[in-house]
């Protein structure tokens, strides 16, 4: 049973009006997790990507300026708090994705396309486009949301957020297909 109550801390941090805290792969819906997580920090510990930081409260949060998550599980693996589901495979990771902003260098015509020699899913492409620009192909449907992306951008164009139930599966602005 999944209770309606919401705690002083969320609802501060409600008021705040942050962006969502990003907690480690396979973690429970965050009001589950924020209940049950001890802040002990074994899962910081034992992240061998160093991508987890002890963030509001001591709550592990994932920093994807350090790397990228590889989904090992190992952070969920030694979890004795009961804050991380059953499931151990990538569908079932988190439901993060990745986010282009228009700061992005290919929109001002500068060739970078970082991002693209990082993606592993090859999520992230681009298509020549007129005047020397590229256009940016950003398949929602293959991104994993593993962060790989978001370091080497050199102008901190590309976000990793939460994705809604039903989301379009292309970035809207770039709905044709990937060949």
């Amino acid at each position: 049973m999944v209770s309606n109550l919401i705690s002083r801390r969320n609802l501060l941090r409600g008021l705040r009006d942050e962006a969502a805290t990003l907690r480690p792969p396979f973690s429970q819906v965050e009001t589950v997790f924020v209940e049950r997580c001890d802040s002990c920090g074994n899962c910081i510990r034992s992240c061998p990507e160093k991508i987890l930081i002890r963030g509001a409260g001591g709550l592990p949060q994932v920093d994807f300026s350090n790397g990228n998550c590889t989904f090992c599980a190992k952070c969920a693996d030694v979890c004795d708090a009961d804050a991380f589901g059953t499931a151990r495979d990538i569908d079932h990771a988190w439901d993060l994705r990745a986010v282009v902003s228009e700061t992005c260098l290919e929109h001002k015509g500068i060739s970078c396309r970082a991002c693209e020699s990082w993606c592993e899913p090859r999520a992230i492409r681009f298509r020549p486009a007129i005047g020397g620009r590229s256009d940016i192909l950003l398949d929602q449907s293959i991104c994993t949301g593993c962060g790989a992306c978001v370091a080497p951008c050199p102008q901190a164009s590309i976000t990793i957020t939460h994705t809604p139930t039903g989301a379009e599966q292309m970035s809207p602005a770039y709905t044709e297909e990937i060949a």
